[in-house]
């Protein structure tokens, strides 16, 4: 008896655990927000709106002192993929199918920027111990790598960005997490 549970928890043992990098964003109630600081320390703010046809609403804000700037909004599935953004002025950019960013593997999509362009991507995402890394490619060649440690809902903690095409890296880290 003392040799099966030893066998099955070491079969146990040696399987591996994949985590879901969904982001469950159907758990951010209206009024939850997160707030981000990038490596300059500026901060954003995400502040979830609610569900709407099966998507679900972020309005963002960049915090100017006592007076928080909106940005605009974001609108994602159920697990975090980001179908369309809308800037503070009206513009809107879709994904075709979404951004890939919570799909494990090879995943291509299509940006329909507001002027209606149409510009083809590939990322391939992977799982990390601490969350995921990603590559994404576009019309030419690399145009970003990064990774991201996220939390049990699949939220962001931290993580950093290299822009391919500008050389810039940027950083950021959750400060704060506040769930309704």
């Amino acid at each position: 008896m003392r040799a099966f549970f030893l066998s099955a928890i070491l079969t146990l043992a040696s399987v591996p655990l994949h985590a879901d990098i969904a982001w469950k964003t159907a758990r951010m109630a209206p009024g939850s927000l997160m707030v981000m600081e990038d490596g300059h320390g500026a901060y954003q703010s995400h502040v979830a709106r609610g569900q709407t046809n099966e998507l679900f609403q972020f309005d963002t804000y960049e915090s100017k002192g006592n007076t928080p700037v909106f940005l605009g909004s974001y609108y994602t599935n159920d697990r975090g993929e980001v179908v369309r953004d809308v800037t503070a002025d009206g513009r809107i950019t879709r994904y075709e199918p979404h951004r890939c960013a919570r799909t494990m593997g090879r995943c291509a999509y299509v940006i329909v920027h507001f002027n209606g362009f149409r510009e083809a991507r590939q990322r391939v995402t992977r799982e990390t111990a601490l969350g995921l890394a990603w590559k994404e490619w576009g019309l030419g060649g690399l145009v970003s790598t990064g990774a991201l440690e996220l939390d049990q809902l699949g939220a962001a903690m931290k993580g950093w960005a290299r822009d391919h095409l500008s050389g810039e890296k940027t950083q950021s880290r959750r400060i704060l997490m506040a769930l309704n």
